[in-house]
């Protein structure tokens, strides 16, 4: 694996106080996405990056569409950051090779209009990035909201200590003794 994505799954349980609220936003932000995908489609004939688009919205859709599934949602913050990070180098090196400014009293409407479109593509992308990070700290720190990044559940201190939280919990009933290699071991083919 490239990117080292720790393993979450559904949320055990209903969803927390905190990702209920932020529900509205992350429609907000999948309805935002959206109209800019229908405009690259429209104004740029851009099909491939519409296309790309469009699953990183349909994944954020079905997160949340599922009571906030938490490994829906982690995977759309991170289509949201590569997209993101692509459609704004794209966006600088038309800036760079331009001969006008983004905006300008002197170009027509259109011109205008096709740089704001084209401006708010990366920013309606990137605006899921801190969304889905929040909602990760969310289910990671057991349903209570933290501002800063910390262990998820089952980390364990220096000493050793486990550190369970209630989210492990929910995980199931021998989350914490949960013990490899136990038993005898066995050859192949051997009776």
């Amino acid at each position: 694996m490239i990117i080292p994505m720790p393993a979450v799954g559904a949320m055990g349980g209903p969803p927390s106080a905190y990702a209920l609220s932020r529900r509205p936003w992350v429609n907000f932000v999948l309805f935002l996405q959206s109209v800019f995908c229908i405009a690259r489609i429209v104004l740029f004939l851009d099909i491939m990056g519409a296309f790309l688009m469009a699953i990183m919205i349909a994944v954020g859709y079905f997160g949340i569409r599922e009571e906030i599934n938490i490994q829906l949602l982690c995977y759309w913050g991170m289509m949201c950051l590569i997209n993101g990070a692509f459609d704004l180098v794209k966006l600088i090196d038309v800036l760079v090779k331009s001969h006008m400014p983004l905006f300008s009293s002197r170009a027509t409407p259109e011109y205008n209009i096709a740089n704001g479109v084209a401006l708010g593509i990366p920013v309606a992308t990137l605006l899921g990035v801190p969304l889905a990070w929040w909602l990760y700290q969310d289910y990671a720190g057991g349903g209570e909201p933290s501002p800063l990044p910390g262990p998820g559940p089952g980390y364990r201190d220096r000493e050793g200590e486990s550190r369970y939280t209630e989210r492990s919990s929910l995980l199931g009933s021998g989350a914490g003794t949960f013990t490899a290699f136990e038993g005898e071991g066995r050859r192949l083919g051997a009776t």
